[in-house]
């Protein structure tokens, strides 16, 4: 099984200026004053992780399943940074808001063909939200995804890292797409920012399609 490097989102419009970006999270009407006075962009009412199995061959086989761990973390994007650039573990970042376990059969119904993982934006997570622009904050993923292919009589298992800053999700949903193909590659995809700003670019695209 291969490794997937976890992505991160970096945007860059000069050679050697990294980690910044002029994208603005969306304004809204009415929207409240934060603690220091200035006001402050709508936050979402929850965090939203969506894993979807996007191609399978056998997913219209009912002994297809796919089941999985997963672990969430919100941490400030300036330690990201600073982590990567020192080539240093970024996965323990943070703190942890979420870890859990999932199991979907039967992919023949395709309802359990997508993962919908919600946090809602109160406590903790929401004052750290609330300090966005003093403080940008990212969501890492940490996960291990087993999927069963009836057709293809096979198991795969993913290790599925990921680092996403919020300010390119200001709806708070980020999706991610898994593809295997029949010849038994298969490539993981996402989350990419629904609007880029333009002459920005990402730094870490999709991994390229992996033989296990």
């Amino acid at each position: 099984m291969k490794r997937l490097l976890p992505i991160l989102f970096v945007l860059v419009t000069q050679p050697g200026l990294a980690a910044q970006s002029s994208a603005q999270p969306r304004h809204s009407e009415g929207n409240e004053k934060s603690a220091s006075g200035n006001a402050s962009f709508k936050l979402p009412a929850e965090i939203k992780v969506i894993l979807k199995v996007d191609e399978l061959p056998g997913a219209d086989n009912s002994g297809s399943f796919w089941e999985g761990v997963y672990e969430i973390r919100v941490a400030d994007w300036r330690t990201i940074v600073e982590k990567t650039k020192a080539d240093e573990k970024v996965e323990d970042s943070g703190v942890i808001i979420l870890q859990s376990s999932f199991s979907r059969r039967a992919l023949l119904d395709k309802g359990n063909r997508t993962l919908v993982i919600s946090i809602p934006v109160t406590g903790s997570l929401l004052e750290r939200l609330q300090q966005q622009r003093k403080t940008p904050q990212a969501f890492l993923l940490s996960s291990t995804v087993r999927l069963f292919d009836a057709q293809l009589a096979r198991n795969f298992a993913l290790k599925i890292d990921r680092i996403w800053r919020f300010k390119l999700f200001p709806d708070g949903e980020a999706t991610i797409l898994i593809r295997i193909q029949s010849d038994g590659s298969w490539s993981v995809h996402g989350p990419a920012p629904k609007e880029m700003p333009p002459g920005y670019s990402i730094i870490g695209g999709p991994p390229p399609t992996t033989k296990p």
